[in-house]
């Protein structure tokens, strides 16, 4: 059920918060055991909540689309009396959080029943969400494969059903990439969109949380509870697709699913989006130096406590010049200021989301799998701009996502992208 049909159904008393909660614990309690996407259950706040949210509603106190609605957010948001685990080693937990971070705080304000927390790659440094400390999660689509990452629990427990929507993070695709493998919709909004206060970062710089959710609609709706950013109207936006990097290493199948998506939504317009392979590379750089300086005190003294592979990439991170840093900041931001003269405010870029469908768990894990999976979002990530991925169907059974790219502030022309 979306959450719009879920706060309609609640002014028409035809369900109530207690019995949609009641339908997404029993999903989680049949699902979770085979896919991994929930570490956490809030079994008993999450009744009382929706108690609470149901006499609210009844008494004509209603918060707005989310009021009674339950959502899930990823294991790097503090949960006042929860432990964040960042999906990191038992060692390095800290105690459960005073204090919920600012998006819990506004979910919480507009209503919304918080039912868990969803898994997460190690630090949110991957993404598969193939886990070294808490196992696997796995895709609703085929048990064998990743849900993509690092918020592969949200995709996982949205695309399965165990609740209406969740939410994640992004610093190279960690929202698109799940929302991609998964088939659901994910929204990357604009930098600085949302506070990250109280959210565990991996790269401070372009960190961005945002929701998965079965709608684009609701993946607005999520957004605007947890932000100050509204939907106002606008036109019915040119439709652009690159002509250069982003079609060239993806799988056929995938290519031609994606041009066909672009051209239902208007006249398409190919145009060349610039030094794409340079911003992937930007972010990488800024990624892994800030991964680094995060971590670096925690790799000294506990190397043997990171996964697989994670602590060979943070001390391969330490050796990044800062020059080559410097130079990654200078195109972050012209590649920022292209792109907004590119789109402005009346057109959206439209590319793949990833170039393949969702691998096998553990085939070509760790830097192989991250370069390939980030190689279409993470040139994004350092302008900063908001970015929707859509489902457009399947391929050999397996989800494909296609990115519909707005400049920087212009989610009202995203939404005017697929509402029309």
């Amino acid at each position: 059920m979306t959450i719009a049909e879920a706060a309609s159904r609640f002014r028409n008393g035809s369900l109530t918060p207690p019995e949609l909660t009641e339908d997404c614990l029993m999903r989680i309690e049949q699902g979770n055991p085979d896919l991994n996407a929930f570490w956490e259950v809030f079994e008993h706040e999450a009744r009382a909540d929706a108690a609470r949210a149901a006499d609210e509603l009844r008494a004509g106190r209603g918060r707005g689309p989310l009021h009674g609605v339950p959502v899930a957010v990823k294991d790097l948001y503090d949960v006042v009396g929860r432990v964040t685990t960042a999906g990191s080693h038992s060692g390095f937990h800290p105690p459960p959080a005073t204090a919920d971070c600012e998006v819990v705080r506004r979910l919480r304000a507009a209503g919304a029943v918080l039912i868990g927390k969803t898994a997460t790659h190690e630090w949110a440094m991957g993404v598969s969400t193939n886990n070294s400390h808490f196992g696997p999660t796995r895709n609703p689509h085929d048990t064998d494969r990743v849900p993509g990452g690092s918020s592969g629990g949200s995709g996982a427990a949205v695309a399965a059903g165990m609740v209406p929507g969740a939410l994640g993070s992004d610093t190279g695709g960690s929202i698109r990439i799940p929302a991609a493998l998964c088939g659901t919709y994910g929204l990357k909004p604009t930098f600085g969109t949302v506070d990250m206060s109280g959210v565990w970062p991996l790269a401070r710089s372009l960190d961005m949380a945002g929701p998965l959710a079965s709608t684009a609609e609701d993946c607005f709706l999520i957004l605007e509870a947890i932000s100050d950013s509204r939907r106002v109207q606008a036109k019915r936006p040119r439709i652009l697709v690159a002509s250069n990097y982003f079609f060239e290493d993806v799988d056929p199948k995938i290519g031609e699913m994606v041009r066909d998506a672009a051209a239902a939504l208007g006249t398409v317009e190919e145009v060349d989006v610039g030094d794409a392979a340079g911003a992937w590379q930007a972010t990488i750089t800024i990624l892994l130096s800030e991964a680094a300086a995060l971590h670096e005190e925690r790799l000294a003294e506990h190397p043997e406590w990171f996964g697989d592979g994670m602590g060979d990439r943070l001390s391969d991170a330490r050796l990044i010049r800062g020059i080559d840093y410097a130079r990654a900041r200078d195109l972050q931001r012209d590649w920022g200021h292209e792109l907004d003269r590119l789109l402005g405010d009346d057109a959206v870029l439209c590319v793949p989301t990833t170039p393949i469908t969702a691998p096998v768990i553990g085939d070509r894990e760790g830097k192989e799998l991250a370069r390939v999976m980030t190689s279409l979002t993470a040139p994004f990530n350092p302008s900063g701009v908001p970015i929707l991925s859509v489902p457009v169907g399947a391929a050999n059974g397996l989800p494909v996502g296609m990115q519909i790219v707005a400049a920087n502030r212009q989610e009202s022309t995203l939404w005017a992208a697929v509402s029309q």
